[in-house]
This record gives structure tokens, C-alpha cells and sequence, in this order.
């Protein structure tokens, strides 16, 4: 399996996505079923999209962006969204869908580093804090690193940039990237392995790991280990590019990316080892469990729970995973306490292969119940449609 590399630099041509196969009558023309309400025909897709499940509907809301990484939503609605140049910018999710440019910051132009991740403080809505995990050249320590770094959101721009991490690998490639809040209030970062195999299995690296933070940037006093791995909630893991939780059950899983083959969906549980880079190693009762290893290449990328209330009967739990190399949505369904084995697999949605620009970065559920997808230049809402 290629590794990801996300079209940093150049993008050679990729596979062309799946044919066919969603879950409801594909480009519109067919009817419901399954005690769902039938929406009618819908109207046809835009260009960029060759299907989409028949009970959605979707929407450009903002194009000509560079490489938007992650989303996140506040409260009001605005998307933030950390372009992999080093600008974050806010862009409305109602008409006319006004896009602001937030904040600015120098980082590293390798093929896979930039400005990664990014989250909302589950206290947005009093304390306004926006957090990025960025590849950047620290000029007081003059190494290359990765930092999380908090910004203030006042009056629509951001301010107050505080490093609250520091020290954390980087390299060309490998860099991980994701940050997600878990429901105590902690947050957790995605750090590949940094070009650098057997970092994932080193004691006292941060590479090629989950790790674990207050929102000082302290260790949380639960977390797995102590001394010198006080910060890792799991390792072996080679390059996770994208993390989700549970709303819910808060359960926290993470695409994975192999080298030439097994691509991974994990259930990142503290504590656990993933197995990077010797999947036939002993691990005994601390081996991590994959839900889904993939043999053929497929890069997943962002994904999403989805808690269903504002969609069909039957996707409450389902899980939203995007493919890079397949060019499209892969929808899960879930079952399980917690939600975590796959009962069935659909191609929930496929967008047009040619070229870079369709291939899908981050996703995430929004306020308002859609889906809200990242490509390489656009942002798009999946919505449940109940017309054309």
C-alpha cells in the first residue's frame, strides 16, 4: 500500500474509485425501501460526484481551497478548517457562506508536514479556544518539530497563540496530525512514526503513538503509564492520520496506514500496542484490535460516528470512513456496546477519480446533523434530502 502522502507534493495518477454499489438506488433515479420515506428522483449530482446513497443530497459549500486538512464546527456553526499551508479559516455553513481568514502560522513545507490537525474546546462556547497541531521549525531550540499550539478566538480572528506541546517528531513524512477531545475533557494527538519504524515500539518516544493530554499539556494523572511514557495512550502505530470519537460511549477509533499492504480502522484503547512494525511479534494481552484490515490499498483518511437522528432509520452509529486511493465515502454499519464491529460495508458515496482535486481529506458529523467533507479544494455538506 502507497503511504500517505495526501498530494503534499505531487500526486501521481491513482486508482479511479469503485463502480456503483450505495445502499439506496445510487444517482437518484430509483426508489426507497427498507420502511424509509422516498424522497422522489433527485436531481443530478455535481460534476465532481459520480454517486451518492439516494437519501442525500450535497452541496459545494466553499471550493478553490488549498489542501484543507481537518474541520471542526463551532457552536455558531462556522467551520474552521487548518489549510496545510499554515492558514486557518472560518467559512459559514449558511448562504453565502462567508469564509474568513482566522489565523496564520509559518510550518514546514515537507510532503506530508504542515498545518494538521484541528479542535474545539468542548468549552468553545465560554472559553473560545480553537487548538492546532502543526509541523513547525522552533527557532528558540532551532530543531524541526510538531507542536500543539492554542489560539483565542475574538471577535471572528484568532489570537493569543500559546504552544501548549512541544518536542514532538517530525519528518517528511509519517507525521500523523489529527487531534480529537475525548468526552473527560482531554484531548488525544495522532504522532506517525516520523520515518523512523522502530520509534513506534521505543520506550520514551513520542513517535508512532496516540498520545494523551490535558488541556495544559500535562499528563492526565489516568493515563497508562508513568516516567517516561507519561504521555502515550497507545503505540504502534505507523501513521494515523485520522481520529474520531463516540459522542456517546466515547469510544475512539483511528484510520491507519500501511506501507504496502494492511491498512488499518482501530479501536484505540489505553495501554494497547497496534504492532507497528512487526505485526508477528508477541504482544500478548496488550495487541490492540483492528476492526477492519484492508489487503488492497484503499488510504483511509478522515472519518466520523454519526449519532443518526437527523438521518434515516438505521444509520444511528454508522460510521463514515473516506477512502483517499478509492476516491470515495465508505459507510459502516455498527453494532456492539460499544460500537465498534462492523456489520455491513457500503460505498455510501463516490466522487469523480480524475485528477487530485475529489480525493477526500477529513469528515466530520456537524450541528446541523450533515456530513460535512474535505477535499483537496472544497468543502461539501451530505445532507438528507427530502426533494431533488
Amino acid at each position: 500500500m502507497k503511504r500517505l502522502t495526501l498530494c503534499f507534493l505531487i500526486i501521481a495518477a491513482l486508482l479511479a474509485g469503485c463502480a456503483g454499489g450505495d445502499d439506496g438506488g445510487g444517482g437518484g433515479s430509483g426508489g426507497g425501501g427498507g420502511g424509509i420515506p422516498d424522497p422522489g428522483p433527485r436531481a443530478p449530482l455535481p460534476s465532481a460526484w459520480v454517486d451518492l446513497d439516494y437519501y442525500f443530497g450535497v452541496e459545494l459549500i466553499k471550493g478553490g481551497l488549498n489542501m484543507p486538512v481537518k474541520l471542526a464546527q463551532a457552536p455558531d456553526g462556522r467551520l474552521f478548517v487548518s489549510l496545510l499551508g499554515g492558514e486557518i479559516v472560518t467559512i459559514g455553513t449558511i448562504p453565502p457562506y462567508n469564509q474568513t481568514s482566522w489565523a496564520t502560522l509559518s510550518v514546514l513545507g515537507g510532503s506530508e508536514q504542515g498545518l494538521l490537525g484541528i479542535a474545539l474546546s468542548p468549552n468553545f462556547a465560554s472559553d473560545d479556544f480553537v487548538y492546532v497541531m502543526a509541523c513547525v521549525h522552533d527557532m528558540a531550540g532551532g530543531t524541526d518539530e510538531q507542536q500543539v499550539i492554542r489560539y483565542t478566538d475574538s471577535g471572528g480572528i484568532g489570537t493569543g497563540a500559546t504552544v501548549i506541546v512541544q518536542d514532538l517528531p517530525t519528518a517528511n513524512v509519517h507525521n500523523g496530525g489529527a487531534i480529537r477531545f475525548l468526552n473527560d475533557g482531554t484531548f488525544v494527538i495522532s504522532v506517525g512514526d516520523a520515518a523512523n519504524m522502530n520509534s513506534a515500539q521505543t520506550n520514551g518516544s513520542l513517535a508512532g503513538r496516540v498520545l494523551r493530554y490535558d488541556t495544559t499539556g500535562n499528563a492526565p494523572a489516568d493515563n497508562p503509564f508513568t516516567g517516561i511514557d507519561q504521555f502515550e495512550w497507545c503505540r504502534g502505530l505507523r501513521n494515523s492520520f485520522g481520529l474520531c470519537v463516540h459522542p456517546g460511549t466515547g469510544t475512539l477509533l483511528g484510520t491507519e496506514n500501511g506501507p504496502n499492504n494492511n491498512d488499518e480502522l482501530n479501536y484505540l484503547v489505553g495501554g494497547k500496542n497496534y504492532t507497528w512494525p512487526d505485526p508477528h511479534g508477541t504482544y500478548g494481552s496488550t495487541e490492540g484490535v483492528r476492526i477492519q484490515n484492508w489487503g488492497a490499498v484503499i488510504v483511509p483518511t478522515g472519518l466520523t460516528y454519526h449519532t443518526g437522528t437527523t438521518f434515516p432509520q438505521g444509520y444511528a452509529d454508522n460510521l463514515f470512513v473516506c477512502s483517499y486511493d478509492e476516491v470515495n465515502i465508505r459507510r459502516m454499519v455498527m453494532d456492539g456496546s460499544p460500537p465498534v464491529n462492523i456489520d455491513t460495508t457500503h460505498v455510501f458515496g463516490e466522487l469523480d477519480p480524475t485528477g487530485n482535486a475529489n480525493k477526500p481529506l477529513d469528515i466530520i458529523q456537524g450541528i446541523d446533523g450533515s456530513l460535512y467533507l474535505s477535499t483537496f479544494t472544497g468543502i461539501w455538506r451530505i445532507y438528507r434530502r427530502t426533494g431533488p
